[in-house]
Formats: structure tokens, C-alpha cells, sequence
């Protein structure tokens, strides 16, 4: 089975902000230009028959809504960006520099916020994949998180680093997995 992962469209006014699970604005055109883009890299015949699974926050909603179009787009709390428990909403600057090295020197283990760690975050994703592979064989949609991806292309081996977690993921961007 192949997986198109798709980052969401760059929302609107969190520069500077842990903003994790929080609802954040996106803008309409952002979302038309970011599935565009998307369409031009997966191929039609793709887009046209697979099914479009979406975190159920709105900056991916509305992506998943229009890439799907006319079908509904299938929502999963699985596909959810990491909780950052108490660090969402702050300024990353107002964030202790110690929690921040702390998490640092455990990339998969430490829960920052007290939130959910990055071994957390694996687990659903994990979870989700094995549930898509009994009802889909072929191709499916996700859209979702940087955090989200980072995972599941660093429990796929396709990231390098300490802790495979450092990987750059652009708004609007499209990561294909392939999945036995």
C-alpha cells in the first residue's frame, strides 16, 4: 500500500508560537494554492479513486475536504500533530531552556509539556497504519502534521539523524511511503 503523507497548509499568525494541537486559522487561498500542489504530485488517477484520511483539526480539514472533493474526507485522531501539553500556545522563547535541551537529549521518549513524546506519536501512527492496511490496498491520502511525519517517515528509515526527527517538513508538502 502506498501512503501520501501531506503536511497542512501554513496557517496564519503563529509565528514564534508552540501552537501543536491548537486550532490555528489557515487561509482559503492557502488552501486552494497547497492542493494544487498537491495535485500536481500525486498522479490523477490516484487522487481520483483513493480515499483522503485527515487529522481533525481545520488546517487539515480543509485541504482534506478539497483534495477529496466530492467524497468526505475520513477523520482520525490518529493523524493529530503531537500534544505539547503546557507548551501550546506559548512563545517557543518563553519556553524553559532546559525543557528545551531536555527533549533535545531525548527526541523520542521526553513528553514536552508534559504532553506526548515522539514514541507517543509512533504508537498512533503505527496504530492507524496497521487499520487503513485491512481496508485499503492500493493508495490512500493522509493529511496531517510535521510531527506526524516526522515519525512515520523516521520509523521507515527514511530520516537520518540522532533520532531520525530533524527532518525539515514544508507546509503543503507531499511524503510517499510504501507500506507491505
Amino acid at each position: 500500500m502506498r501512503i501520501y503523507l501531506v503536511r497542512h497548509p501554513p496557517p496564519v499568525g503563529v509565528n514564534g508560537l508552540c501552537y501543536g494541537r491548537l486550532e490555528v486559522l489557515v487561509d482559503e487561498q492557502a488552501i486552494e494554492a497547497t492542493a494544487e500542489s498537491v495535485f500536481a504530485q500525486i498522479p490523477g488517477q490516484t487522487r481520483e479513486s483513493v480515499r483522503v484520511y485527515s487529522s481533525p483539526s481545520s488546517r487539515c480539514m480543509g485541504l482534506a475536504r478539497r483534495l477529496a472533493s466530492p467524497r468526505e474526507p475520513t477523520s482520525t485522531d490518529d493523524l493529530m500533530e503531537m500534544s505539547f501539553g503546557d507548551w501550546q500556545g506559548s512563545p517557543w522563547d518563553s519556553i524553559a531552556r532546559e525543557e528545551i535541551d531536555e527533549w533535545a537529549k531525548d527526541a523520542w521518549g521526553y513528553r514536552p509539556g508534559g504532553g506526548e513524546s515522539a514514541e507517543m506519536v509512533a504508537t498512533r501512527w503505527e496504530c492507524w497504519v496497521n487499520q487503513v492496511r485491512k481496508v485499503n490496498s492500493n493508495a490512500v491520502i493522509a493529511v496531517t502534521h510535521a510531527g506526524v511525519i516526522r515519525v512515520a517517515l523516521a520509523r521507515r528509515g527514511l530520516r537520518s539523524g540522532p533520532s531520525g526527527l530533524e527532518a525539515h517538513i514544508p507546509f503543503g508538502s507531499v511524503h510517499r511511503l510504501d507500506v507491505e
